[in-house]
């Protein structure tokens, strides 16, 4: 079987994702109430902590280059541009515009959820396919014995 490779920054960001969701489904419900404003600013740090701290040196959040570089410039692109349409709705929150409000933190999710899609799968998804797989090994190897066996 393969080897599951999920390094620390892409766990971190699966737990932002899930901080963000919880956070956007109570402004939803709540009507935007502090509590949920907290929940999605904190996921919004997170995210942003794993794509910034690596390039001031923190080397346990790398990543190692594997994958499809387009899909991961992409989904960078796309995380970006989920920061900025944050942005935009919790300085509309301040200034009471509601609907426009949860207008953008549905946005937000959706853009966030396919960022993290298209990261993942271009970090995992489209990499060529290495030979950890020991049950492929392992059944090759015993064809192979068999034969030898068969031919003798």
């Amino acid at each position: 079987m393969k080897k599951s490779s999920i390094v620390a920054a892409e766990l971190l960001d699966g737990i932002a994702f899930l901080l963000w969701l919880y956070g956007s489904s109570l402004a939803l419900i709540r009507h935007g109430i502090e509590l949920s404003l907290w929940l999605m600013t904190l996921a919004v740090v997170f995210s942003f902590s794993v794509r910034v701290f690596p390039l001031l040196g923190i080397r346990w959040l790398r990543l190692e280059k594997m994958g499809c570089r387009f899909g991961q410039l992409v989904a960078i692109i796309l995380q970006v541009v989920s920061w900025g349409t944050f942005a935009y709705a919790m300085f509309l929150r301040l200034g009471r515009n509601m609907n426009l409000f949860f207008t953008l933190v549905t946005l937000t999710t959706l853009l966030w959820a396919s960022w993290l899609l298209i990261f993942i799968y271009s970090r995992h998804a489209c990499h060529p396919q290495k030979s950890d797989d020991t049950l492929k090994e392992m059944t090759q190897t015993k064809l192979f014995v068999n034969e030898k066996r068969e031919d003798s």
